[in-house]
């Protein structure tokens, strides 16, 4: 009933769940618009507007039409991407995801339900560095690794974007999120793309939501 109420009210003025600190800073869960979401003070984190990017982008690369065989995700967030592949879009590929901040994990799991799902697996890390050290290669590679509204340290060197291309399996695909707020997180993202062509042989962009732009690697 409790929650009900909160879904219900979200459609007046967002409700707040829980708020409780990160290791980069505040995270809070919320109700906003009869959704529950996850956000940091300037962005949201998972199931807000974040979840519409990644609809939208899995629909421009036709996920659904060539399903891959294994996920690796760099940064979980609230989970928005795994509801996305599992519930919305059905596909039951095993995942492997990456996550810095403990208390995304455990937000994950108390507020989005990210234990409903089978064949999950998180590895608490540094995305940056665990790359490096993870086993296998993975058909799909989704890299969304931010502080509030700044990509993370170390997501532009040329040593993370070779580290990319090892673990994307042949014929593999790396979608890779950035967002350009500032003419510094701008050159960024530019310095993003020009590493990815380096180190893959074709590189695509999907921008979206005016600040957002997703490099396709291939």
């Amino acid at each position: 009933m409790k929650n009900a109420v909160a879904r219900w009210l979200s459609w007046v003025w967002p409700v707040r769940v829980e708020r409780t600190q990160g290791r980069q800073g505040e995270l809070t869960v919320r109700w906003e618009l009869g959704r529950k979401v996850l956000n940091t003070p300037l962005a949201n984190q998972s199931f807000g507007s974040l979840h519409q990017l990644w609809r939208e982008v899995f629909a421009h690369v036709r996920l659904k039409d060539r399903p891959p065989a294994e996920v690796l995700m760099l940064g979980l967030g609230g989970g928005s991407v795994v509801h996305i592949l599992r519930r919305e879009m059905k596909l039951h590929m095993p995942i492997t995801a990456v996550e810095h901040d403990p208390q995304m994990v455990r937000l994950a799991r108390a507020h989005f339900g990210l234990d409903a799902f089978a064949d999950v697996h998180v590895v608490p890390g540094d995305a940056t560095v665990q790359v490096h050290a993870l086993p296998g290669r993975y058909a799909l590679v989704v890299v969304d690794l931010f502080n509030d509204l700044d990509m993370a340290f170390g997501t532009d060197t040329m040593g993370f974007a070779h580290a990319l291309r090892e673990r994307c399996a042949e014929g593999g695909t790396v979608l890779f999120n950035t967002i350009g707020h500032s003419p510094e997180s701008a050159q960024r993202c530019d310095r993003i793309a020009g590493n990815l062509r380096r180190a893959f042989l074709t590189v695509d962009e999907y921008s979206t939501l005016d600040i957002n732009r997703v490099f396709i690697a291939r």
